[in-house]
Order: structure tokens, then sequence, then C-alpha cells
């Protein structure tokens, strides 16, 4: 006979999506929900439009994204609820989900290490983590790679990016990234991973300071993709 959770009749835990009552073993998101999440399978395309964001970067291997990301849409949901509530074990399981998806079709097989996307220390002081990290994390659970989050870090605080140009975002973002002890990544594939891609700014700063590294090669991934 199931068990009677008398908290859960109180405090049901609800889907972020759709607001039923999820299942013992659901996680944040209902099998229904979970299911129709807009995947791109672009790792799957080795046509697919983010390689443009990245075209003429040497150095670049794979990039992919997760899910596509649309105003008012469900990836825009979870995102905030990472971002913005403090839900790091969404992050995580998202990262999770996203890297069993990927991992048949080796995408990644090579990597060496996940490093996020960092944050300014006062934003990350402010949101209580870095959602990228987490996301790296749940990936790695999978892949089985370790997640290097002292690689990349950010020293200049910039504005959010909400709202602003192509132009803008580009500007707002340059030279804003460095890396720490870069002779441990020489030579080395590395996976960086980012929660939303819009017009590649972000990650093109990471990468124009990941390129100082020695014979480095790069992969990007987000979990999340602004159409084209």
């Amino acid at each position: 006979m199931k068990k009677f959770n008398l908290l859960q009749l109180f405090y049901p835990h609800l889907c972020l999506l759709c607001g039923r009552s999820l299942l013992t073993a659901e996680r944040h998101l209902c099998l229904y929900c979970l299911c129709d999440l807009p995947r791109t399978r672009y790792h799957r395309r080795p046509d697919h439009p983010m390689r443009k964001l990245y075209a003429g970067i040497p150095q670049i291997r794979n990039v992919s994204a997760f899910l596509f990301f649309e105003r008012n849409g469900c990836a825009q949901k979870l995102i905030h609820a990472i971002k913005y509530h403090g839900n790091k074990d969404l992050a995580r399981q998202l990262g999770f989900l996203a890297s069993l998806e990927i991992k048949p079709d080796g995408l990644f097989d090579d990597v060496d290490c996940l490093i996020p996307v960092a944050l300014h220390p006062k934003r990350e002081r402010q949101r209580g983590y870095n959602q990228s990290e987490w996301i790296a994390r749940g990936m790695a659970s999978v892949c089985q790679r370790p997640v290097n989050r002292n690689a990349l870090y950010r020293h200049i605080a910039t504005a959010t990016q909400t709202r602003k140009s192509f132009y803008e975002r580009h500007l707002n973002v340059e030279k804003i990234f460095g890396i720490r002890n870069p002779d441990a990544l020489a030579g080395k594939h590395v996976l960086l991973i980012d929660d939303v891609i819009t017009t590649g700014a972000t990650s093109i700063a990471c990468i124009e300071a990941l390129t100082t590294v020695p014979d480095i090669r790069i992969s990007v991934f987000a979990l999340a993709v602004v159409p084209p």
C-alpha cells in the first residue's frame, strides 16, 4: 500500500510549469511537461544555427543547447526559477537531463573538464550561487568529468544584458573575464557551460579569455538558446 504523506496534503509539490501535483518520483516538473520541453536537438544537426555565433574561432569544436528559449515560454519560466528564485536543484536536474540526452551521440565525449560561465563575486553573493555551475554539476554527474569552477573569473561587474541591442551586449561584456592557472588548461578540451545564449556575447567574451591558453580546444553548451 502506498504510504500516505500528510505533509504533502497541506503543502503539495507542484509542477513548476503546469501546476499539477507531482508524484513521489517527480522533481520540479511532471512527466507531461518534461516530455513537452522545447528541445533543440541541435547536437544531431551539424549545420545548426548556433555554430554561426562562433564562426571564425579556430579553437571551437562543438556547440549545442538543450532548450529553445522564447518569451513567456516554459524555458524562460525554468531559467527564471533558477536565476531569480534560488532553485539550484532545478539547475542541476536540467543539466543532468540535458547530458543524458546528448551522451548517446558522443558530442562531448573527449572533453577534459566543464567550465561554467563565471559570475562577478558580488552577483554570486547576491544570488547565493552560480546557476551555470549547478547546470555543469548536473551534466558532470552523467559525463563523469570534473567541474572547474575556478578556471574562469569575472573581474568587472556589468549591467544586465536584458533589453540591450546586439552591439550593446557585446560591448557590455568585452574583456570582463580572466583565466586562473592557465597552464592547467593548456592542451585541454574544455566545455564552457552557460544558462542562456541570446547573441552569444557572454560566451564569446569567455572564449576570448580562454583562447589565451596554449593549444586549448573549446566546446560550448547552453541550457537554453534563443531561436534564430
